[in-house]
């Protein structure tokens, strides 16, 4: 079975897709202590996390990949004012957020041999 979304539904899914990736970043902000924890922030510095992570690894090659970590780092120290330590400490509260919402969320959904399908 195949599925074709375009239009405004398909705009509609992209920016649920936005929110939900972003919202772990945007609760890590606000318990971290950041200056600007918005949700609108907390999406733009994952996008540039995301772009200066293929910069580097498009500039490093396979070196590239030890610096992944610093550019998301950088990104919230940045865009969501944070100080260093707050932002590794923000990194890790997204981090467990994250594995809670795969673990509550991922788990509705089976994967088998002829693709996936809802429980």
């Amino acid at each position: 079975m195949n599925l074709s979304v375009s239009g405004l539904p398909a705009l509609i899914v992209q920016v649920g897709f936005i929110v939900v990736f972003s919202a772990p970043v945007w609760l890590a902000a606000r318990l971290a202590g950041a200056a600007h924890p918005t949700l609108l922030r907390s999406a733009l510095s994952l996008f540039l996390g995301s772009a200066g992570s293929i910069a580097c690894i498009a500039i490093g090659g396979i070196k590239g990949f030890f610096l992944v970590p610093l550019v998301f780092l950088f990104a919230f120290k940045t865009v969501l004012g944070t100080s260093v330590l707050g932002s590794i400490g923000l990194a890790l509260i997204a981090l467990v957020l994250y594995a809670a919402m795969v673990h509550f969320i991922g788990a509705g959904v089976s994967v088998n041999p002829n693709g996936p399908t809802a429980i």
